[in-house]
């Protein structure tokens, strides 16, 4: 029953605000891009707190006073589940855009939302494609806006941590921003692996910012993050 309120009120909010898309272009039209972030926040925010309120989570959040609010950083997230992304975009003091696979952005609706709230999609099959992913990024930070990645590319599904790609820890080098470690705990209770909605507490530690531009090597900062994350599992 919970699974079936998770999911037909997701869709739901979503379908119901379909007419905000002309605000949106509107907006873009006139260049009033933070007038237009400021109002898809607004939205985004009661979607995310209401699904983490139907999912049953019961969260404990620390080390949010570790995050710079007067600049732009780059969240490093191990992945557990699904609800991942909306407690991140909800506990955090400031709102971000997220990297994401490039199937999302072919979503009706959802799809065109992430991307005008500045998603980078990247295709891990592509190289041509993740460089210009990766390099759209980087330009983001650069104008001030913050930004979160998933490195393990896939939901784990369970408490260990994947593939750690360092990869993606270029975003942070190139553009010189901050990196804070993200660790969730048990967060993959509250969705199955056969898609049923249970109750879990589940525990988000934002670690202190790593400077970026005390590396010159992806693999080491790397390294130092996933450190930091596995500390706090």
């Amino acid at each position: 029953m919970r699974t079936l309120l998770f999911q037909g009120y997701m869709w739901g909010y979503i379908l119901s605000k379909a007419n905000k898309s002309f605000t949106i272009n509107k907006l873009n039209k006139a260049g009033k891009n933070k007038e237009k972030l400021e109002l898809m926040d607004k939205i985004i925010l009661k979607c995310t707190k209401n699904l983490i309120r139907i999912s049953g989570a019961d969260l404990i959040i620390t080390g949010t006073e570790n995050i710079p609010l007067d600049e732009p950083v780059l969240y490093v997230s191990n992945h557990q589940g699904n609800m991942d992304i909306p407690i991140l975009y909800s506990t955090v003091p400031q709102t971000m855009a997220f990297v994401a696979k490039k199937e999302m952005e072919k979503i009706p609706l959802l799809g065109y939302w992430m991307k005008e709230r500045g998603c980078v999609f990247i295709n891990r099959d592509n190289a041509r494609s993740s460089l210009k992913a990766i390099n759209q990024a980087i330009e983001s930070l650069k104008s001030g806006n913050s930004i979160a990645v998933f490195p393990e590319g896939a939901r784990s599904k369970g408490p260990e941590i994947g593939n750690f790609k360092s990869g993606s820890l270029r975003i942070a080098i190139k553009s010189g921003v901050k990196v804070i470690p993200v660790t969730f705990k048990d967060s993959y209770k509250l969705i199955g692996k056969k898609g049923k909605n249970t109750p879990a507490k589940v525990s988000v530690h934002y670690s202190e910012p790593i400077d970026s531009r005390n590396f010159k090597d992806t693999n080491k900062l790397a390294t130092t993050v996933l450190t930091q994350i596995e500390k706090h599992l």
